[in-house]
Parts: structure tokens; sequence; C-alpha cells
């Protein structure tokens, strides 16, 4: 069965919600071009290595990339996933031991096959002595109409949280036995009203503040929004979700150490910091008026001493056939020091 992940409805179907994002705005932070992939690239997500180096996935292609992390820098294949179409999101658990979701999806086409989506775990401890990842399945999912975020929920049980935007559903992956089950499934998750995209839940990471609940949080992409919910060790939702912030036509997303979240808004070519305590949405970089984060997908920090306030980002590119202009899908980076003191 075909299932459409259009997101060609941002351009039109949005409105104004690909507008700036009507919040507030600090001093716009100059994005850095790390690499730039050939015109017509699909960047998704991407996790960042101990050793600085940055892991990222490509839509358009069954390809993992490692770039380095320095301003107009290379990109080398750590592996093509034979058999596949696309790759969508990735997270680490164990320090280089990777998980991404690789399915048949086509962007020319607009295009999910439902069924098709897989786990692989990606072993990089050996790939600068090697120059080859060791690849292993970790599980099917057969009921998948399209996976696409990630994110670590327990690194001693090796669970984590996997998002489908089109069945509105968050899963539990145990990534040691390949066990899976849908955890999560409610009002917030699915790809509801204002229904500018069928993409629902898409972004989905867990945060605990020092002595606070543990919350797992997750953007939703038609609904134009970031929610969290209560959650405990296993990923059981232990309260009821509630929407963080609203108005933004979200993607991925981060935090950095004050527990602020860092949201790619795809819809509006911004990255935005969201307070989650208060809700205050501010635009740190980007805009609907130029290019240079032309629909940001993901955000993540670098993880070298110096790069504590670097936040890395990849870039759609508009080539999902979003509307507007299109550029080469890339990866920058941005200097957040001044906006996180």
């Amino acid at each position: 069965m075909w299932a459409s992940f259009c997101l060609i409805a941002i351009s039109s179907a949005a409105g104004a919600l690909c507008a700036s994002v009507p919040h507030k705005r600090a001093t716009l932070v100059t994005p850095q071009v790390v690499h730039t992939f050939p015109n017509g690239t699909n960047m998704e997500n991407l996790a960042v290595r101990a050793s600085g180096q940055i892991l990222c996935t490509i839509i358009t292609a069954p390809d993992l990339y490692q770039v380095n992390p320095s301003v107009n820098s290379s990109a080398t294949l750590v592996h093509s996933f034979s058999g596949y179409e696309t790759l969508f999101g990735i997270a680490e658990v164990q320090p280089d031991q990777f998980y991404v979701l690789a399915g048949n999806a086509s962007a020319a086409t607009l295009t999910s096959v439902e069924g098709s989506w897989s786990a692989f775990h990606v072993d990089m401890t050996s790939f600068e002595s090697s120059g080859a990842a060791t690849i292993d399945k970790v599980a099917d999912f057969p009921d998948a109409l399209l996976l696409n975020g990630m994110g670590l929920l327990n690194l001693e049980e090796g669970l984590v949280y996997v998002a489908d935007p089109y069945a509105g559903a968050i899963s539990i992956l145990n990534v040691n036995t390949g066990a899976h089950y849908v955890a999560i499934n409610n009002s917030l998750t699915i790809p509801a009203a204002p229904f500018t995209t069928p993409l629902g839940v898409n972004g989905v990471h867990v945060f605990q503040e020092p002595d606070g609940p543990l919350y797992v949080y997750f953007s939703n992409t038609a609904q134009s929004l970031l929610a969290r919910m209560p959650i405990d060790a296993t990923g059981t939702p232990i309260g009821d979700a509630e929407v963080v912030a609203s108005g933004i036509m979200a993607d991925d997303f981060t935090f950095d150490s004050d527990g602020n979240v860092l949201q790619a808004v795809i819809g509006s070519d911004e990255i935005v910091k969201i307070d989650p305590s208060t809700g205050t949405v501010t635009v740190i970089a980007g805009s609907p008026n130029n290019t240079e984060l032309r629909s940001v997908s993901a955000a993540q920090f670098g993880r070298l001493s110096n790069e504590t306030t670097t936040l890395f980002v990849t870039l759609n590119g508009g080539n999902l056939g979003a509307g507007g202009p299109v550029v080469p899908g890339a990866v920058k980076m941005l200097d957040l020091g001044v906006v996180l003191a």
C-alpha cells in the first residue's frame, strides 16, 4: 500500500505558516556552511559522534554520510543501504553505536511504501581504522507507514523512541532484541488540523531536568506544535500530553544545557529557542525571506570542548516539492554563544 508523505502543502496550503514565526526575535545568528551536497539532495537528520564527526542521513538516497565539523569541509560515505531508497532518523545508544531508520519512499513522487521500514545498527568504532562501519539489521516494521524521528529513551535497556508521522504514533524499540510496540498515540501525535501536511509526530526526544520529571518531547508538523508528556523509565506515559509551543511547523529538535528546546522550523526556514516553562518562542536564526536555512530539518549540538554552543543543522533545501526556491541540501553550523549566554 502506498501512502503520500507530501510536504508540498507547506508552500500553498500552509499559507501564513510559511511566514516568519510570529514570536520574539533575537539578534539573528548567521549560519556557516559545513558541507553542501549536490543539488537535489534532501538532507534529513544528523547525530554527532564523541569525536566531533557528524553523521547525517539522506532522504533522496539510502546513504549515511560522515562530515567533518568545520567550515567548508568534506563528506565521506559511511554506508549505502542496498534494497532501500531512503534514510530518516538516527540516534546513538552506546558510544559510537548508532541506529538508523531505512525504508522505501520517493521524494520524486512523494510516496512511501507501507511495511518497507527497518531499523539498522551502525557500529562506528572501527570506521577510521578500516574505512567501514559494521552494519546489522535490528528489526523490521511491517505495519509502519513511514518511520521518521528517533530518540534515545533508556541507555541501560537499549530503548529508543521511533516516530511514525503517518500513523501518528510513537513506538518503543529495544535495539538489543528487536522487539517494538506502539507506546504513544494521542490527539497531539496524529496529523490532525490544521493539516498543512500529513506528517504528524516527527521529532521525538527525552529530557529530564535535575530532580524534575522525565518527559518525552515530540513535534507535530501537521499541527504545527511541540508537545511533551511525563513518562517513566520504560517510556510508558504517566500523565497527559501538553502543548509546549504552537504556530511552528516543526521538524526535529534538540535541547540546550538549560532545557530549552532548539527547534528546526521547516515551514519558515528558521531555528527557534523554546522555553518549556513559559512557552516563549524566540527566533534565533534563519528567515523565510532568504535561503540560508532553507527547509531546515534537524539540529544537534557539537560535542568537542570548543563546540558546547555550536549547533549543527541539516537542510532539506526545499527538495521535497515544498514550493519556493530549491537549494542544495547541506549541513550548516551556528555559533549560539551570544544567544545562550
